[in-house]
């Protein structure tokens, strides 16, 4: 499929609306390369902070919003999923996780 599209892309012109909106140089493909470039890394990087399917707590640590201090509350609702008796956790390293 990409191929075809390749090919496509490669024997036909750009809409017209296309042709007036973009810069045609060299330096304007440079700078959209680089402004793809950066919202490719913004996107894997929100990815990776948020996804708790491809990075496991359980394996990985927390992900970046579970440990981060306004996400408290997630670190409860994991541990009481895994069993943990939040209510009665009082000792040292109980709370305290949950309190920051």
């Amino acid at each position: 499929l990409c191929i075809v599209g390749g090919f496509f892309h490669y024997f036909s012109d750009p809409a017209p609306w296309v042709r007036r909106a973009f810069i045609w140089s060299g330096e304007a493909y440079l700078s959209y390369s680089l402004g793809a470039l950066s919202v490719m890394g913004l996107t894997a990087s929100i990815y990776v902070w948020f996804n708790n399917t491809a990075y496991p707590s359980e394996f990985y640590g927390p992900t970046g919003a579970e440990a981060s201090q306004a996400q408290a509350f997630s670190f409860l609702v994991r541990d009481q999923k895994l069993g943990e008796n939040v209510a009665t956790a009082q000792g040292p390293t109980g709370l305290g996780k949950y309190l920051m």
